[in-house]
Parts: structure tokens; C-alpha cells; sequence
């Protein structure tokens, strides 16, 4: 029992917090820095992008409005955004933290309204699949916890837009 007052212990049975789930999500984002469409903007734009020396990226933030489709093409069917913050956090490597959630828009949807929310290191210029935790989630994903793999399908070294090919696996009640 709790002894302290601003805390009570919940049942997670009567908190409807059985049978738990695991689903796997696959998708595309589109991290768009450049164009008539940007959907990520710098906060602090240091200089031009140069991925060959990432210690000239340390500290860029940007805040993403990124669209999630099926395909890699940008006018595939459209299932979300994810929304969030990015930031290069190493004078090594080309490595961001990342704050996002994944958020389901798709009309008629047994997602529709929820989210999944991603908070980890990502190391994008490394090859093959890099892997986030996914820390929380709303919705349909009530108390998320799992991982998302990441592979970069396309990146432009000179704009830095990118389509990131995305499978989350979620345990949720």
C-alpha cells in the first residue's frame, strides 16, 4: 500500500490493463529540409549542410511536420505525421537525438487519434537498420513500450531531405 499522499495504487485490472499487444507498424517518412514543402525547419541553422564533417553540424536543432505514407513516395496513401524535435548531438558522428511522435491520421483508422512517441539516439548516416525505444504512447497505444527500426531508403547530401523506411513494434494494452 502507498503511504504517501499524492499517490494511490491502481489495479491494473480495473485500469482495463490486460491481454497485452504487440503490433508491427511499417511506413515511410519524409524529413523534407529543402523545397516549396519543407517539413523540417532549422532553429539554428549553422551554415550550409555537410554531412562529411559532422562536427560542423554539432548543435543544429530542427522541428520536424513530417508526413508518413505507405510507399516511399510522397503521394502514397498518407497514414500520419510525426512531429518532433532533432538535434546532432555528436562532434563524431552524424548522430541525432530524437523526440518524435508518430501520430495516426488516417481516415477510418482503428489508429486514428493515437501515438506513438520515439525518444533515442539515431546515428543516420550508418549503414543498414539503426534502432530507437519507443518510450509512451496515447490512444490505441496506451502505455507503448517497444522498439522502431529505422533504414534511410533516400538521402540528398545536398538538400538533406530524406524518405526513412519505419517499422515500429509496440507492446500496448
Amino acid at each position: 500500500m502507498s503511504s504517501h499522499p499524492f499517490s494511490t495504487e491502481l489495479s491494473a485490472k480495473a485500469m482495463a490493463l490486460k491481454n497485452e499487444k504487440l503490433t508491427h507498424l511499417h511506413f515511410y517518412y519524409h524529413n523534407l529540409l529543402a523545397g516549396p514543402n519543407a517539413t523540417a525547419l532549422p532553429l539554428n541553422p549553422k551554415g550550409p549542410l555537410d554531412y562529411s564533417h559532422p562536427a560542423r553540424l554539432f548543435g543544429r536543432l530542427t522541428m520536424a511536420d513530417n508526413p508518413l505514407t505507405l510507399d516511399p513516395e510522397l503521394d502514397s496513401t498518407a497514414v500520419g505525421r510525426v512531429q518532433g524535435l532533432y538535434g546532432v548531438a555528436s562532434r563524431v558522428d552524424a548522430a541525432l537525438v530524437e523526440l518524435f511522435n508518430f501520430v495516426f491520421t488516417a481516415h477510418g483508422g482503428e489508429y486514428r487519434g493515437s501515438t506513438v512517441t520515439v525518444l533515442g539516439r539515431n546515428p543516420i548516416l550508418a549503414a543498414g537498420t539503426r534502432e530507437m525505444p519507443v518510450v509512451a504512447g496515447t490512444g490505441v497505444f496506451g502505455f507503448a513500450r517497444g522498439k522502431v527500426h529505422l533504414k534511410t531508403h533516400s538521402f540528398n547530401k545536398t538538400t538533406g531531405n530524406a524518405v526513412v523506411e519505419c517499422d515500429i513494434y509496440v507492446f500496448h494494452y
